[in-house]
């Protein structure tokens, strides 16, 4: 089936869809009802003005709350017209609002010490997303001055694409989009990008081959820590240039490259060392310094050390990742020290243990395991349907599934590879998972093609809980969270699909008993820790979609949210201190208002009161406190008294906390028959970058 290509209009909001959020946030969690009160409201910041539509004052009660406006602020009514039609206005100076935040900052797996990501406030995601419809073309020019990035935006993305999943397409078995706004449900960026998605690409592309023809030897560079290290002033020593911007400090907070210095501390509590991880934006800001780098280094090598790019050397820059292809080692030493001077000068610094040397052949250890795994893969796991000849001509043959996959062997292989390669489970755990979530759906095409008779149905069945085997021993060996978004998509991608095939229970059970008892294991095996504190939450919503049956017991949830009982009471305690907000909201999410989990959910509601009176005590701007009570404050899931005791810790009355309820019923969390398991997996599809 083409990809249909639908048309995008520019509106300044459209960025808090792509580019805001880190990729790794639960499934549960995104910024379309933002994005949508932000839209219906006309909300948006121009020329140091805070506006949005309303011809009453219902809205301002809530527009205080989001964005700190000062409590003598008086809000100023205009009419305006927009489209040929009349309009009130409302508008309030941005220096009356409280701009200088705190970023909601949580913990997900990454080498051995984990990574540090984080959400930021609301109302920055607004100031973000007016700086990008501003100066999206100074943007675009600051990111072309490199001869050397393979990765950075070229234009404003006009169109989004859409080719809907097997089991939406034909088999139905799992709602689509909502027509509304569909182009932006799954828009991947703001901006469209070069030319290289994925640094694998780059590797199997005619540019790595031609520089291997032209030179003998690569050298792999890496800039040490380089979002935790970035300074944001050395963004306008960039664009403007080191001596210029100290001397004329005033003029240059005007300038692009002032602004966005701005933006980038006010967001992260003030700091200028360091900038947050996880948003696109943090990518682009990174990317015009780095682009300083490289522009200085063609140009030094060239002066200092007569060396001519494409000549004597080239270099290619993934983000932090420099690729530098060479014929002499003197060249090489050249371009390391070079290139050292140059970052040091930026604040940053090479990571010396990351340095990797290629001679010829140059290939790195990840392209031959991928070479490896793709041919076990497509050996191991093949479904096809075959036509069955009959004793009789003249009746229609019959089509029969055939797929045979036996997992100890597909497993040994596997292993097999990966150590012959000398690379680690998780070097190449996202490409074995792309190429099972294909080998799922070509399996869904030939049962669907089949007779569906019994035999198929059970082949259908012993064929997924193979594959699911597999995944799940691979999963277990690196469990980070791009690797168990890809493992929910293959389990709700069967899910949805034996559902909606009318396979007997038996047949199903085998499958969903097998998924149980591994996110079971996952779940006790992976407590939550100050290094891991999103990737089981995916597994967990995962489980609940594959019925009661399966419902965990409370034993585990609580083993798995340090939760205890206090001796001699009974009571539920957390020694270790507060559940962040992803652990409160997916676990109320799966324990709904299930009668065996009721204890425990008086337990959150209390918690959830104890942490939002301390938040708002100690950290009143901090981006969590104020996603905390938006959420839950039209969640389905507590009572009404946990509501009315949230909004008197915000100083919210009766009629204020009904407001600011009635405003959005769909803030960041999406709730109930708001929640889509399949579609929101497959809306992370589109943002998958590295």
């Amino acid at each position: 089936m083409a990809k249909r290509r639908v048309s995008l209009t520019h509106r300044k909001q459209r960025s808090v869809l792509t580019d805001m959020l880190p990729f790794e946030v639960p499934p549960t969690f995104s910024n379309r009802g933002y994005y949508r009160f932000l839209r219906d409201n006309g909300i948006e910041i121009e020329k140091g003005q805070l506006r949005w539509i309303c011809e009453t004052d219902a809205l301002d009660q809530t527009m205080r709350l989001l964005f700190g406006i000062d409590p003598a602020a008086v809000i100023t009514p205009e009419v305006v017209t927009e489209w040929g039609k009349r309009k009130t206005r409302r508008s309030v100076p941005l220096k009356k609002c409280q701009m200088a935040t705190i970023p909601f900052n949580f913990r997900v797996a990454h080498n051995l010490d984990g990574r540090t990501l984080s959400v930021v406030h609301p109302r920055n995601q607004v100031e973000m997303a007016s700086f990008y419809a501003t100066h999206s073309a100074l943007i675009i020019y600051h990111t072309s001055v490199s001869e050397f990035s393979i990765r950075r935006p070229v234009s404003v993305s006009r169109y989004a694409y859409f080719k809907d999943k097997l089991h939406e397409e034909r088999l139905d078995s799992v709602a689509g989009l909502e027509e509304e706004d569909r182009e932006y449900e799954q828009l991947g960026s703001y901006f469209v990008y070069r030319k290289y998605r994925n640094i694998h690409r780059f590797f199997e592309s005619y540019k790595y081959h031609r520089s291997e023809k032209k030179y003998d030897a690569m050298v792999q560079i890496d800039v040490s820590k380089c979002f935790d290290s970035i300074y944001t002033h050395s963004l306008p020593w960039a664009v403007l240039g080191k001596d210029q911007t100290k001397f004329s400090l005033d003029a240059s907070k005007g300038t692009f490259g002032g602004r966005f210095d701005a933006l980038m501390q006010n967001l992260n509590h003030k700091e200028t060392n360091g900038i947050v991880i996880g948003p696109e934006f943090s990518r682009i800001f990174a990317e015009i310094i780095l682009q300083s780098v490289d522009a200085e280094l063609i140009r030094k090598l060239a002066e200092v050390a007569n060396l001519t790019h494409k000549v004597d050397y080239e270099i290619f820059r993934y983000v932090d990742d420099f690729f530098v292809f060479y014929n002499e080692e003197s060249t090489q030493l050249k371009i390391f020290e070079m290139l050292q001077e140059i970052l040091k000068g930026k604040k940053l610094s090479i990571n010396t243990a990351k340095i990797k040397h290629y001679q010829k052949p140059i290939i790195t250890e990840i392209t031959i395991a991928k070479e490896r795994i793709s041919a076990i893969l497509n050996a191991e796991i093949d479904s096809v349907c075959e036509e069955e000849p009959l004793a009789d001509p003249t009746k229609p043959p019959k089509q029969k599934l055939v797929c045979a996959i036996n997992a100890n062997r597909l497993i040994i292989r596997y292993k097999a590879a990966i150590k012959e390669a000398d690379v680690t489970y998780g070097d190449l755990l996202n490409y074995t998972f792309a190429i099972t979530e294909n080998k799922i759906e070509k399996l869904f095409k030939a049962y669907v093609a089949s007779d569906k008779s019994d035999r198929d149905r059970k082949r259908l069945s012993n064929s997924l809980l193979a594959i699911m085997e597999f995944a799940f021993f691979a999963y277990s060996a690196c469990p980070k969270v791009n690797h168990t978004i890809r493992l929910c998509r293959m389990i709700a991608a069967s899910v949805d699909f034996l559902h909606a095939q009318g396979l007997p229970y038996e047949q199903k059970h085998l499958l969903f008993k097998y998924v149980h008892d591994n996110v079971m294991q996952q779940l006790e095996k992976n407590t939550m820790s100050v290094h891991r504190e999103v990737e089981s939450l995916y597994l967990l919503i995962a489980l609940s979609q594959i019925g009661r049956e399966y419902w965990l017991p409370v034993s585990v949830l609580l083993r798995h949210f340090l939760i205890k009982e206090e001796d001699g009471t009974g009571n539920y305690i957390r020694p270790t201190g507060f559940m962040n907000h992803f652990s409160v909201t997916i676990l109320l999410s799966y324990i709904k208002d299930k009668v065996r989990y009721a204890k425990l959910k008086t337990f959150i509601e209390a918690h959830i009161i104890a942490k939002l009176e301390y938040m708002k005590a100690h950290c009143p701007n901090d981006a969590e406190t104020l996603i905390m009570l938006l959420d839950l404050i039209v969640c389905p899931y507590i009572s009404a008294a946990t509501k009315d005791a949230i909004g008197l810790i915000f100083k919210l009355d009766a009629a204020s906390l009904a407001s600011v309820q009635a405003a959005n019923d769909h803030w960041f969390t999406a709730w109930g028959d708001k929640f889509n398991l399949g579609k929101e997996l497959d809306a992370k599809r589109s943002r998958e970058v590295y």
